[in-house]
């Protein structure tokens, strides 16, 4: 609710879900206790949601800490995104994470400042006109703000962001 009425880089933000109860029980299994299993379940629920809001569109994940793939083994975003190719959506990778302090570990006020820093494009990446950004859980809208900024600093006219659930 915070985030309504705040002018943004991004044109829509549409979580599936609030994240609390079971839902909340099932994202933090699949993020904290490794439950891959869950990407699948993931994927298909926001395959229909892009498909029926925004058919066509490139989808582009949010990018992982640097060294989080090396250190846990996985991120939760990408697996999603790979499950989201296999079905038959382009997805499009032109952001990079850089190094700073994870967002979670943040108050609501350093966020914003943390994730503008954080984000940005890749050296020599395309960018889609009108991609769908792909996140997990809204907090704060930091993250897709800056992931959003970075895309239209590249060419973007028009993005949209979809997630699992916002708290």
């Amino acid at each position: 609710m915070r985030c309504r009425g705040v002018e943004r880089s991004f044109d829509a933000a549409y979580p599936l879900f609030s994240y609390g109860g079971a839902f909340r029980t099932l994202i933090s299994a699949y993020k904290k206790g490794g439950r891959r299993s869950l990407g699948g379940l993931f994927a298909d629920m926001l395959a229909e949601e892009i498909e029926g809001r925004w058919p066509g569109r490139v989808v582009v994940p949010v990018p992982p800490r640097p060294g989080k793939i090396r250190t846990r083994g996985w991120d939760q975003v990408e697996e999603i995104a790979r499950r989201l190719e296999r079905l038959g959506f382009e997805v499009c990778r032109p952001l990079e994470r850089r190094r700073s302090a994870e967002q979670k570990a943040l108050g609501r006020g350093d966020r914003g400042a943390n994730a503008l820093a954080a984000y940005g494009l890749k050296t020599g990446a395309e960018v889609p006109e009108s991609p769908v950004l792909v996140d997990d859980i809204i907090t704060t809208c930091a993250t897709l703000e800056a992931c959003a900024a970075a895309l239209r600093s590249g060419g973007a006219v028009s993005v949209v962001a979809v997630a699992l659930a916002a708290d």
